[in-house]
């Protein structure tokens, strides 16, 4: 699961989220914030959805450990 959490920072709005998944009955959760800023809440929450798929495909299980 992938839930964007973008917060108001200086104005704009900071891009992060949340990656979690289930491991035998363990919600596990990796956070994540990145340098990307937008006007509009909606902009940063959909990067962050991209950049939460972006590190499942690019880390996979190993976000986890």
């Amino acid at each position: 699961l992938i839930r964007a959490t973008p917060y108001k920072a200086e104005g704009q709005f900071q891009t992060c989220g949340i990656v979690s998944k289930e491991v035998d009955g363990v919600v596990k959760e990796h956070r994540f914030v990145r340098a990307d800023r937008f006007a509009s809440q909606a902009d940063a929450a959909d990067i962050a959805i991209k950049k939460g798929k972006q590190i499942v495909d690019e880390q996979g299980e190993r976000i986890f450990r």
